[in-house]
């Protein structure tokens, strides 16, 4: 499947990038230039890779993976001084100068992560529906901020062996008066 996309400000480091891959024999989607492009191609194909620079002409990479809010992997190419202005801890960074086989290698590792994610079983409407609760109940008991209340039910399920949603349901039943 391929759900490759390059979006870079120039037009020829969108073209190298390309040469680049067709070498190592990875083929791109699509080619766009501006940060809205790609949200829209990566809603239409329901997820896939993109490969960009820190900066495009009308957001970052940072605010292109929120945007995007996970539906895609971004490995960010650009010099070192450039990738140092990426904050975001979700995307992968590969520093200029680079050559064909740690490009194809990068993508590589980011096509089997898609994959992988792709055959994990989605939580349902509902089961996102409990954790949220579960969040919410110890974030007003417990006083603890929404990353901090996830974390915890996430270290609380992998000691007890059971999946996140069983051990918000857990949590829920014991302060059934705050659901």
């Amino acid at each position: 499947m391929n759900r490759i996309i390059v979006a870079f400000e120039s037009e020829s480091v969108s073209r190298r990038v390309c040469e680049l891959l067709a070498a190592a024999s990875i083929q791109v989607r699509s080619i766009h230039r501006s940060g809205a492009e790609v949200v829209r191609a990566i809603q239409y194909m329901g997820g896939g890779i993109v490969l960009c620079g820190a900066k495009l002409p009308d957001t970052t990479a940072d605010n292109l993976y929120d945007d995007l809010d996970g539906a895609a992997y971004i490995l960010v190419i650009g010099k070192p001084e450039q990738l140092e202005i990426c904050e975001n801890r979700n995307l992968f960074h590969l520093p200029l100068p680079i050559n064909r086989y740690d490009l194809a290698a990068s993508v590589r590792m980011l096509q089997q992560l898609e994959e992988m994610s792709l055959q994990r079983p989605r939580r349902t409407r509902a089961e996102e529906d409990v954790i949220q609760r579960a969040k919410s109940v110890l974030q007003n008991r417990m006083g603890m901020s929404e990353t901090l209340a996830h974390r915890y039910l996430q270290k609380k399920s992998m000691d007890a062996g059971i999946r996140i949603v069983d051990m918000a349901q857990r949590i829920l039943e014991q302060f059934p008066d705050a659901t």
